[in-house]
């Protein structure tokens, strides 16, 4: 990448653009573009792809699968994902955020005390 000329330019000791740096492989848990840059999310109409160890994004020739999450998203976002998107809910028991309970909590209840001197006079 030339920084003055803002443009992406070969260079054999690099392979793919990450950040403003050229590296020969995307760090752990980045995928490969087709276009040679390193995502956490493959772009529309591509998916994810491993061949030969490396992780990648790959066009779809045929309508991508429908997934649950994309690429990069953690699998414990998918509850919020169901949540608001429940269309996009997998099969099987509601994937929604945690309820509250059903019952206020018992316990004993908090005493504010009673307001002390406010003026010097009070003193």
């Amino acid at each position: 990448y030339n920084s003055d000329t803002f443009e992406s330019m070969p260079n054999p000791e690099g392979r793919y653009t990450f950040g403003a740096s050229c590296v020969s492989q995307c760090p752990y848990n980045y995928l490969a573009t087709e276009v040679g840059s390193c995502t956490l999310v493959c772009p529309q109409n591509s998916q994810e792809v491993t061949v030969n160890n490396v992780q990648k994004c790959e066009k779809c020739s045929k309508p991508c699968p429908e997934d649950f999450w994309e690429p990069g998203l953690p699998a414990r976002d998918l509850r919020w994902v169901s949540a608001w998107f429940p269309s996009l809910s997998p099969p099987g028991p509601p994937a929604g955020p945690p309820q509250p309970p059903s019952h206020p909590r018992q316990g004993p209840q908090h005493q504010h005390p009673t307001p002390g001197p406010q003026t010097a006079v009070d003193l």
